[in-house]
């Protein structure tokens, strides 16, 4: 079978691109061709298009797979395809955040929301000629298939899983001497909740052993954690490390916030792809209770959960952990074994292998 893999976006390589990719490639009898930009701007619809065409007409794809982010270019690809089937990674659904999600109105959110709702009509009919429909969790297959008034059964639920050749287990762990807590996060999207970890670091200034590290974010992001810090709150920020520094960091955290936190509509959705990521490197996670992350995590089993949008619930957590540090470790354990079982690339390529087997 021949399979073409095809990225549009800013970031061509984006984790999600990736891990599918990866799980592709563990199939012996299919032969993929990688369509993705060089351009980061608006170049890279007509790059990406052009190229599509080519391994069209060269290598004749009996599968387009158009991952994250393809909204834009969804009915090029559809048109290209032909009577050939299209599997198209959603991954966000544009209309209900566009809705909901309470951005800060900048010029460029204001463009992206109103092209949203203004192609509202013809992105569900774009999503109807696909013939299977990917989405990150269960709960955001849900979510697109009622407001796109779509039947359930067209959707695939495969979760983002990472990349595997840099976040696994840790040969040597040295941990800092405090109890450090790490977050990450590349800017102050509603869904992620910066302001609850803030907060709650705030409301730990006291505990001495205690200490968050935090990275990540523009000028709003360190302005908020400039305020915490003059505050009280016992942390420390970076606005960026290195990739290979971001691994040894979380494997030599205590503990690690995946979130989401903020309490919105997409926040009840998703499993953060930093979440993934962590429990890859076997370290203990902490997650927010919602509606896709209610499948697969058990407080204090394999992660702790704690309530969305509450300070004082994640305060609770985080200091139970430092007091705990056995349990902390088991639920570690259990975190890894619930990566491999549900999240890794081959429960990935396992969740795909019935698409494949209904094409071939």
């Amino acid at each position: 079978m021949k399979i073409a893999v095809i990225t549009c976006y800013y970031s061509p390589d984006y984790v999600r691109a990736r891990t599918l990719r990866a799980a592709l490639k563990t199939f012996p009898d299919v032969k993929l061709s990688i369509v993705k930009n060089r351009h980061k701007g608006l170049l890279r619809y007509p790059e990406v298009l052009w190229k599509l065409w080519q391994v069209r007409k060269k290598r004749r794809p009996d599968v387009y797979v158009l991952t994250f982010r393809g909204q834009e270019i969804l009915p090029f690809v559809l048109l290209m395809a032909g009577d050939k089937p299209v599997w198209f990674d959603e991954f966000i659904v544009p209309i209900a955040y566009a809705s909901h999600e309470g951005h800060r109105k900048s010029f460029g959110m204001r463009v992206k929301h109103f092209l949203a709702r203004v192609s509202e009509p013809l992105y569900k009919n774009w999503l109807r000629r696909c013939s299977v429909v990917l989405a990150d969790t269960r709960a955001h297959a849900e979510l697109s298939a009622r407001t796109s008034h779509m039947n359930l059964s067209k959707y695939l639920a495969v979760p983002v899983g990472t990349d595997e050749t840099l976040f696994r287990l840790a040969e040597v762990v040295q941990r800092p001497e405090k109890f450090q807590v790490f977050y990450y996060s590349t800017g102050m999207q509603p869904l992620h909740g910066i302001p609850v970890v803030l907060e709650a670091a705030r409301q730990l200034q006291n505990h001495k052993d205690i200490e968050f590290l935090i990275v990540g974010g523009k000028k709003v992001m360190r302005s908020a954690v400039a305020s915490a810090q003059a505050s009280g709150a016992r942390l420390r920020y970076e606005p960026w490390i290195p990739f290979e520094e971001l691994v040894t960091t979380i494997q030599s955290s205590s503990l690690c916030l995946g979130g989401p936190l903020g309490g919105t509509p997409q926040a009840r959705h998703v499993i953060t792809g930093k979440t993934y990521q962590f429990l890859a490197c076997g370290v203990p996670v902490l997650v927010g209770a919602s509606e896709a992350t209610s499948e697969y995590f058990v407080d204090k089993q394999n992660a702790l959960v704690v309530e969305q949008d509450d300070a004082g619930a994640l305060v609770r957590a985080i200091a139970w952990a430092a007091k705990h540090p056995n349990e902390l470790r088991a639920i570690a354990e259990n975190g890894r074994k619930l990566y491999e079982k549900q999240f890794s690339t081959k429960a990935i390529a396992g969740l795909l292998a019935p698409l494949i087997d209904g094409v071939s």
